[in-house]
């Protein structure tokens, strides 16, 4: 399906506002990907499967995902997708639970630490998601999703120094970082803005 790391772009996508470019992009590493497995296939409407395969909606496939996920509490890879899935269906409140219960189980993963916080700013929880990618960073200095959202937070709090040296610290970390050019634009955008 999708590496959690197109799923930081697309979620970073929407809190930023520029959806359209990071869901291009999105997609475009999901056709780059490895093909998935039958029942992945089945979800995507894959023409490699079997003929007379029954159509699986949505509906059925979340309701396959809920239930592996509540057979399977202590397995985090099952209850990441489940929370994807929800993400994907626009279902923030429910993903950010099951966020919650995967960072429990993988305490160290930067990657769902920092969806899990991306996914609390997005609905509103602000110093949870702070907490969430601060704490992400804390075992990673350089883990670009947590620095791109720590970087959202410090332009909605028009906090200009903290959002620059954000911007420093992805150029070091990964200076190839596809979303650079536009945390540099929305940085300028928030230095020309006159003061209050």
């Amino acid at each position: 399906m999708f590496s959690s790391r197109n799923i930081h772009f697309a979620i970073l996508g929407i809190i930023l506002g520029v959806t359209a470019g990071y869901v291009l992009a999105f997609y475009q590493a999901a056709a780059a990907a490895p093909k998935p497995s039958t029942e992945a296939a089945a979800h995507s409407g894959d023409a490699a499967l079997p003929a007379n395969h029954p159509e699986v909606n949505d509906d059925q496939m979340l309701a396959l995902l809920k239930k592996a996920a509540e057979e399977s509490p202590d397995q985090p890879d099952v209850l990441a997708r489940y929370a994807n899935e929800l993400f994907q269906l626009g279902r923030l409140e429910e993903s950010a639970d099951w966020y919650s219960k995967v960072v429990a189980l993988k305490p160290k993963d930067t990657d769902v630490r920092s969806l899990y916080g991306a996914v609390l700013w997005r609905i509103g929880k602000k110093a949870e998601a702070k907490t969430q990618l601060q704490t992400a960073l804390t075992q990673d200095p350089k883990h670009v999703p947590s620095l791109h959202g720590l970087f959202i937070i410090a332009i909605d709090s028009h906090d200009v120094p903290k959002a620059t040296e954000i911007v420093r610290r992805i150029e070091q970390a990964e200076p190839g970082y596809e979303p650079l050019p536009d945390l540099k634009k929305r940085l300028a955008a928030e230095v020309a803005k006159p003061a209050k």
